[in-house]
């Protein structure tokens, strides 16, 4: 009879993870409305619509890992992040240092620090994080830039891990502001990095700031399918680049 949204009879109708599914109506609602639980709807709701305002670093990094778990990528956004979000005065906080756009077992890099020149273009050189003794140099480098002062973001288009540095061009509205700078990979697979963060501030160098992972939580699947947020996000397309000519230097390193 093909997808559906909406009651029909005793079954409801939904799309979820790109799959329309179909379940029964609920006979009975336990609807706790305490202010502790309408709390935390509150602080979920607004989780999520951050999550969808972020959208392209979000899909960028949690689609595929999203897919292999049973959620959505904004779920598992929401579900990555415990940590990094807070709640004051009915508003949702973010500690943006400890933000995590992905997630996944491809060895992650190490940033440099960032260095914007006179056209506005950020360049920020990477490395293979020392922990990880072996990556593959033709994995993908993501890299977004965020800036909370101005709320906007832009993302870089992907750059090979061997070419070792990711420039893009930053609006004007984010010059002069601090900005942080999010990372990872992606390897032939789909399969991605946990993300590197570091913080940039207007001239002055930035330093690196490891994120660890936030801890298991239950979220909810159907919270997540609103309609997203509009967001001001810019990317800079870049011709492919040819690999190396040397097979030396596709090897792993």
């Amino acid at each position: 009879m093909g997808g559906f949204s909406g009651s029909l009879g005793p079954a409801i109708g939904y799309l979820w993870n790109g799959k329309w599914c179909v379940r029964g109506k609920p006979m009975m609602v336990h609807n706790p409305r305490t202010d502790k639980q309408m709390a935390h709807r509150a602080m979920f709701k607004q989780e999520v619509q951050l999550a969808a305002r972020l959208r392209w670093p979000v899909m960028a990094g949690l689609a595929s890992t999203g897919r292999e778990s049973g959620m959505t990528a904004y779920n598992l956004f929401v579900h990555l992040n415990q940590e990094a979000f807070g709640w004051a005065d009915g508003q949702l906080t973010v500690d943006w240092a400890r933000l995590q756009f992905s997630a996944g077992p491809v060895a992650p890099i190490a940033l440099g620090n960032p260095v914007v020149d006179d056209r506005n273009v950020l360049t920020v050189s990477f490395d293979r994080n020392p922990l990880h003794l072996r990556s593959n140099a033709q994995d993908e480098v993501y890299l977004y830039v965020h800036c909370p002062d101005t709320e906007e973001g832009c993302m870089a288009a992907p750059v090979y891990r061997y070419e070792k540095s990711i420039s893009l061009l930053l609006p004007d509205r984010m010059v002069g502001h601090a900005l942080f700078l999010y990372a990872f990979v992606q390897d032939n697979h789909g399969r991605t990095s946990a993300t590197a963060v570091c913080r940039f501030d207007g001239a002055e160098d930035a330093s690196e700031a490891p994120v660890e992972m936030a801890p298991e939580a239950t979220m909810d699947a159907d919270a997540a399918s609103s309609s997203p947020d509009t967001y001001a996000v810019s990317t800079v397309q870049s011709a492919p680049k040819a690999p190396p000519a040397d097979p030396a230097q596709l090897s792993l390193w």
